[in-house]
């Protein structure tokens, strides 16, 4: 496999560097297990963080318990980084312009090769993601959500509404009296509405479908590696999809529409027709790399914590008004995205903590949005709740992009199973995939409609 850094995320924070580097298989494995060696060395101290980062078989809940009642609101981990789970800590973390996706100083792919493993392991960028938009400065992702806003914009919601509800209602419809959740209902969706909004031809959703299931553990591979096989149609898939999307930005250049696409286009930076271009393929591979999952999780999330309690169930379905309510209160109690990772560009205090320029600061989003300092009963999953402060679950570039998008197809979610499928029911426990700290990707969710 050969990593590529060209011109096309570069702006004045992020100056391009062309660089190639080429991995064998026993290469890039290498790098892998080392990095997963260093996650289980540092998690056998009890390191809560570091045990998050192995992502086997502790209980996520009480991880981020244990991390946001250490004695300091920001602490630094065996693993390096600077972790808070403290929702006033982690708020004003998520807002400070001196902390980056990206390191100021490393131009070109955001990736460390363990030379130096013992001194500095550097677990912040496991494996480069640049080629999927993940790493680009916050000034290249706020312009991408400027110029996405017609269309993936709280605003813009309204006009989607319709045609959310006839995909739902018609996959809603389609289940048997047993079905997965996500396999069946979630991920599906949320690959459609995507695919809608990019306005990928019928011809290739398939490719497109494919793409985003391997795209799926994206934000997963940047802080825990993932098993060979799996890295391998990550990145084969980033070049898929960054393929289909340019096919279909130059198609928009020739013919606009009114996707997504075409609204970059019109709207993007004015420097030239082809940054325009770029920005359009940025947010096309960020929809599928972030966007379809993000989404997916979302609905998931939420119809697992409303079945887990059936009380919320029964109200939802007096009240389906609320199902905005639920959706709400699962980014809160159950984010589908619970780590944001940063990197201060310069140093800096927080939290009474001197920070180096180039130290990794990590919030656990789930945590900061159970902070009982907050939130009352915060444990408690309660689609009624009154407004208060506000959870951080939409505080990141990526999150933030879709956070609309991902809302409504979450209400639609919940609002379209509760009147299709009053009764349904877990049939078995969530099986979530090993290795996935930020998402906690579900691999099962088996649920009957007649219980």
């Amino acid at each position: 496999m050969t990593y590529t850094d060209t011109d096309e995320t570069a702006t004045d924070e992020s100056p391009a560097a062309p660089e190639e580097v080429e991995q064998t298989d026993s290469e890039l494995g290498r790098h892998l297990l080392t990095a997963r060696g260093f996650h289980w060395i540092y998690g056998t101290s009890g390191d809560p963080y570091a045990l998050t980062l192995r992502a086997e078989s502790d209980d996520p809940v009480v991880l981020a318990r244990r991390i946001r009642e250490s004695e300091t609101p920001l602490w630094q981990s065996a693993a390096g980084a600077w972790v808070t789970g403290r929702h006033g800590v982690a708020a004003d973390v998520l807002a400070d312009p001196r902390l980056s996706l990206r390191h100021a100083d490393l131009p070109g792919p955001q990736r460390h090769v363990f030379s130096d493993a013992w001194s500095n392991p550097l677990l912040c960028h496991i494996v480069p993601l640049d080629r999927a938009f993940l790493h680009a400065s916050g000034a290249d992702h706020a312009r991408w959500e400027r110029s996405a806003a017609p269309v993936l914009g709280a605003a813009a919601a309204d006009g989607h509404r319709k045609s959310a509800e006839r995909v739902h209602q018609e996959t809603a419809d389609g289940l048997g009296a047993a079905f997965d959740l996500m396999a069946d209902y979630s991920r599906p969706v949320a690959t459609e509405a995507a695919a809608a909004l990019l306005g990928v031809p019928d011809a290739q959703r398939t490719r497109f479908a494919r793409a985003c299931l391997a795209l799926g553990v994206a934000l997963d591979a940047a802080l825990c590696p993932q098993p060979l096989a799996v890295t391998r149609r990550l990145t084969e898939a980033i070049e898929d999809v960054r393929a289909l999307v340019g096919e279909l930005v130059a198609a928009r250049r020739a013919e606009p529409g009114d996707d997504l696409l075409s609204t970059v286009l019109s709207r993007g930076s004015a420097d030239s027709a082809g940054s325009r271009a770029q920005d359009a393929l940025a947010v096309g591979v960020l929809t599928a790399a972030v966007g379809v999952e993000f989404t997916a999780g979302l609905i998931n999330n939420a119809l697992e914590a409303l079945l887990a309690h059936p009380r919320q169930w029964a109200l939802l379905g007096e009240s389906p008004e609320l199902a905005a309510g639920a959706v709400e209160e699962t980014l809160r109690h159950a984010p589908p995205v619970r780590l944001e990772s940063r990197i201060a560009a310069e140093d800096l205090t927080l939290a009474g903590q001197d920070i180096p320029a180039g130290a990794q600061v990590v919030v656990h989003v789930g945590a900061a949005n159970r902070d009982p300092e907050a939130f009352l009963a915060p444990d408690h999953f309660d689609l009624t709740r009154p407004p208060g402060p506000g959870h951080l679950s939409l505080s990141g570039p990526h999150t933030a992009l879709f956070g609309a998008f991902a809302r409504l197809q979450a209400e639609t979610a919940v609002r379209t199973l509760r009147e299709r499928h009053p009764r349904l029911a877990p049939a078995d426990g969530v099986q979530r995939r090993m290795r996935s700290p930020v998402l906690g990707g579900v691999l099962r969710c088996a649920l009957t409609t007649s219980a």
